[in-house]
């Protein structure tokens, strides 16, 4: 295999290195001012993905498409410490034919081409697709594109930027699959699980300014961010979906086990515990609620009298429709609720979840939803009114306009961040040992089912 040369001599490859990317920006801005005549520049503002991106395959879509342009069109690619990624290159010729080899059947033949192609590839992570890039042509804007990278060298503090993490080859998502999968089902379970509160806004509270909120359900589950923590791995389990739904698979007969022997015990696991009343919520496959060990918890739940939630993605519930409603009907039999989870509103615009007839549905929190098109806005909310509301969970619920959207739509049920932070300033509130806690480290003990630590 050919070595790489260095990107400040050779086209087409990554500027990383002596100096770190955004000081080889700039100067690479500064040599281009010299010659600015038939140069572009173009910027991909990854770092306006919402949380938590970007994500791992964000990153290796956009890396790869702008290292083909940049091969076509004498150019070089900048991959910032901030996530924004920059192409320095020609343009193209007018007239130019569409290129012979297009990269994923995309012929970028005009490298401002590529802002349209991204903006298409992200237009669900984006709350604006128009935002996801900037383009320059030198000519006449090289002030500006100068400017773009003096910030950025100004926000690195003139210090190397660390570089960039190499893209994940084929097998290493399946390596850290099988780890994690290894590490939760070893001792010490509960340093890597996590609960989150589900909380019900009182109709005549929804106008009031301490918006108190009442315990729903807790949502139990592990805490793939901690797994992949421990593995220094992070965005790796979630970066194929058919391999976290395998993921999910070898971790549900361990979940399963853990809640049937903690309940009755009192502790955090404890089925039957929980702040006034909130029963659990646990997410689980098809052939986990399908499965023995599913049938000794569901035992253990009528014992305690508690009708636990099994939250069942949108996805895996159309997967297989003859598994999904035997699985209903395990749940009905046991006097479990069915939660539809996983359902974004494109779902609720392109499709009718209500009819799998699930007791809850929760619906992810997008930040386009309060600038949906009059038209998506109507069905949207059909769609809500056939299902109910009062059957609805907004889920994702990390800012204050979520809240204040779903409230909108008379939706009273919310699950998120945003949620546990409202919580957790309660907590601080009347706690007569809370002196010098933050929100934040209030938030991380609420959600932590392992006992604090001993001082």
């Amino acid at each position: 295999m050919q070595q790489p040369i260095e990107a400040e001599t050779a086209p087409g490859t990554r500027a990383e290195g002596c100096g770190g990317p955004e000081r080889l920006l700039l100067e690479a801005a500064r040599r281009a001012g010299r010659s600015p005549q038939g140069r572009m520049a173009l910027v991909l503002h990854l770092s306006r993905l919402a949380a938590p991106g970007p994500r791992p395959h964000h990153r290796r879509i956009a890396r790869a498409i702008l290292d083909d342009t940049a091969l076509r069109h004498d150019g070089q690619v900048f991959a910032l410490g901030n996530g924004d990624m920059v192409l320095l290159c020609a343009m193209a010729a007018q007239g130019q034919a569409p290129a012979a080899r297009p990269l994923y059947g995309l012929a970028l033949s005009d490298p401002a081409a590529v802002s349209a192609t991204m903006a298409a590839l992200l237009r669900v992570d984006l709350p604006n697709p128009a935002d996801v890039a900037t383009v320059w042509r030198l000519q006449e804007s090289l002030a500006a594109f100068t400017a773009y990278a003096a910030e950025r060298v100004a926000e690195s503090g003139l210090a190397l930027a660390p570089p960039e993490p190499p893209a994940a080859g084929p097998a290493e998502p399946t390596v850290v699959v099988g780890a994690i999968a290894a590490i939760a089902e070893g001792p010490a379970n509960n340093d890597f699980m996590q609960r989150q509160l589900g909380v019900l806004v009182p109709y005549h509270s929804a106008a009031a300014a301490g918006l108190p909120l009442l315990p729903l359900y807790r949502e139990l589950s592990f805490s793939i961010a901690a797994l992949e923590a421990r593995l220094a791995a992070p965005g790796q389990a979630a970066a194929d979906p058919f391999l976290f739904r395998h993921l999910a698979g070898r971790l549900d007969p361990r979940m399963l086990a853990l809640l049937a022997d903690a309940a009755g015990t009192g502790g955090a696991l404890d089925i039957a515990a929980g702040p006034r009343a909130a029963p659990p919520h646990i997410n689980l496959t098809l052939p986990a609620i399908l499965s023995d060990g599913f049938a000794r918890l569901a035992a253990r739940c009528r014992r305690c009298g508690v009708a636990a939630g099994i939250e069942v993605t949108l996805v895996e519930a159309c997967g297989d429709a003859a598994a999904f409603a035997r699985a209903r009907g395990v749940l009905a039999d046991a006097g479990l609720k069915l939660v539809l989870d996983g359902v974004s509103y494109l779902a609720l615009l392109l499709a009718q979840p209500g009819t799998l007839r699930p007791d809850l549905l929760k619906l992810n929190w997008s930040p386009r939803l309060p600038d949906l098109p009059a038209e998506e806005r109507f069905e949207l909310a059909a769609a809500l009114e056939r299902i109910g509301p009062d059957r609805v969970v907004l889920h994702h619920a990390e800012t204050e306009a979520a809240l204040r959207w779903g409230m909108a739509q008379g939706l009273r049920r919310f699950q998120g961040r945003h949620v546990d932070a409202i919580l957790a300033a309660g907590r601080i509130l009347a706690c007569p040992q809370a002196t010098g806690c933050t929100v934040r480290q209030c938030m991380d003990r609420g959600a932590a089912i392992a006992p604090p630590c001993a001082a």
